[in-house]
């Protein structure tokens, strides 16, 4: 029996030469995961008044086995759940979901630019390094609609609202695309800020989510999980408008090539 290798682990064949100092393997526009994440931005992207960016590059995160394994582990459980014996496809509730945060570094600003950081407050490269920790929740945002949880969402636009640039040198923003074990989750629309985990009679409490659907609290969908290991970081997407300058010596030579010469 051949032994399984997560595909976002250092240690599948198709990603050799990556490393815990080089986890962003870049995807080229026919990859079949380039054509799956670009699609949920574009269809999660909902904010009627704000312009849907481009996609200039989206990368692969990859990770350790020591990383994976829990995660592994706890979809694993999940499944097993009574709540989730009937599902034949996808039996855990496995999502991609998008989480904003900040970067202070110009992390993926360009193809080459793919080392992280180690500024503490570089929030991006800690994901990318450590994964998330539930313990950080509030940390930028002192408001949590459903409690100390990590929160994610299907809407593109709404994740948008939470990320930083904080060097000021960078053109274009960052959104994480994460796998979430969603599990049979329980769903509400009005808030809920002292949650910790999610409400009894919905399997054990940490092995759910719970999903804030719009209509009174909300505007736009969010998925919460309370266990760090039902959350791993997959993607990383950039986007947005690139600033329409350029270099002097660009203007330069393109004012000399287009000078006519003198008789």
């Amino acid at each position: 029996m051949s032994m399984f290798i997560d595909e976002f682990s250092f240690d599948h064949p198709d990603n050799q030469g990556y490393g815990k100092s080089k986890r962003l393997k870049l995807l080229s526009s026919g990859d079949s995961h380039f054509s799956t994440i670009e699609k949920l931005f574009h269809k999660g992207w909902k904010h009627p008044k704000k312009s849907k960016p481009k996609i200039h590059a989206i990368f692969k995160i990859l990770s350790p086995d020591s990383t994976l394994k829990p995660y592994h582990q706890y979809r694993a459980l999940v499944t097993s759940s009574p709540a989730l014996r009937s599902r034949t496809k996808n039996p855990a509730n496995e999502q991609f979901l998008f989480h904003g945060t900040n970067r202070y570094c110009r992390l993926a600003e360009d193809g080459s630019r793919v080392r992280l950081c180690n500024l503490s407050k570089c929030h991006l490269c800690s994901i990318l390094r450590n994964s998330f920790d539930v313990r950080k929740c509030g940390t930028k945002h002192k408001f949590r609609r459903f409690g100390t949880g990590i929160y994610t969402s299907s809407c593109s636009s709404k994740a948008d609202d939470y990320t930083l640039n904080g060097d000021e040198s960078s053109t274009l923003r960052v959104l994480l695309v994460s796998r979430v074990i969603v599990g049979n989750p329980h769903k509400r629309r009005q808030n809920a800020t002292g949650m910790t985990e999610p409400p009894c009679g919905y399997h054990s409490a940490s092995h759910f989510s719970v999903i804030g659907e719009p209509g009174v609290d909300l505007n736009y969908e969010e998925t919460v999980v309370y266990d760090n290991d039902a959350i791993r970081p997959a993607f990383l997407v950039v986007y947005g408008d690139m600033p329409e300058t350029k270099s002097k010596l660009h203007s330069l030579i393109t004012t000399l090539f287009k000078t006519p010469l003198a008789a």
